[in-house]
């Protein structure tokens, strides 16, 4: 049995791995029949770490006929635009409306199921009020993909909770034609940075690493960040290292 699915705003494959990584261990075949994305660096990547036979540009460009049938659909669509580190402006910045691209394909495609993925902010954006657990923006969402006719799950995570040194919370909105997925019985898995470093590999030699060692020894970096959040002793801000222009 194989699993066929498309990855829109693919970035450099992170949702497209695990979902993979998923459905093998399950001893399940996936094959996905189209790729999209737009930046050269992103789709540089994707060539590197993923053999891709179908990989176009702007979604928005893509009829729906020139997809080919698929299972599932994997869509980290932009998040700048629910981001609080963005303008907040949701639907009306263009690229809060990629959702509906996405609204687009499964309506005319009908695929039997999904996964949505985006920042913590799109769970409160546009709330009307301090007391509402959601906002306006996913509540428009979550109601346009059940009018799709899906069985809509979405949740919170956070990823330190599944073996990744990192704090960072993703809402995942997950739906299929028959059956509601439960989100909330995962295994629970937490490991530190020193549990995942790599040892005696060679030092990469980029313009970032150059700048860092002229200002740092290797042995001052452990325990620092890469802020651009003034103030903190272990900060590194990246005009300090003349990534953005010197103080």
């Amino acid at each position: 049995m194989s699993i066929k699915f498309i990855d829109l705003f693919a970035g450099m494959g992170g949702i497209r791995l695990g979902f993979e990584q998923a459905f093998n261990e399950l001893g399940l075949e996936t094959e996905c029949v189209l790729t999209s994305e737009i930046k050269p660096y992103a789709i540089q990547a994707l060539k590197n770490n993923f053999k891709q036979h179908n990989l176009v540009g702007d979604i928005c460009k893509i009829p729906a006929d020139n997809i080919p049938d698929f299972d599932v659909l994997l869509a980290g669509f932009p998040c700048q635009a629910f981001s609080t580190a963005g303008k907040g402006l949701g639907f009306l910045d263009t690229r809060g409306t990629l959702f509906f691209e996405v609204e687009r394909i499964l309506q005319e495609k009908n695929p039997y199921g999904f996964i949505l993925e985006n920042v913590e902010g799109l769970v409160l954006h546009d709330r009307e009020s301090s007391k509402d657990k959601t906002g306006r923006t996913l509540r428009i969402i979550l109601q346009s993909l059940n009018n799709l006719g899906y069985k809509v799950t979405w949740r919170l995570l956070e990823c330190q909770r599944f073996g990744v040194p990192q704090l960072r919370k993703r809402i995942f909105i997950i739906e299929t034609k028959d059956k509601y997925i439960d989100m909330d019985h995962f295994d629970k898995k937490r490991v530190v940075v020193g549990d995942i470093l790599e040892h005696g590999m060679p030092l990469e030699d980029t313009h970032f690493t150059r700048c860092l060692l002229k200002h740092y020894k290797t042995e001052e970096l452990h325990g620092k960040a890469i802020k651009d959040k003034r103030g903190g002793a272990n900060n590194i801000h990246s005009w300090n290292i003349g990534l953005k222009d010197q103080l």
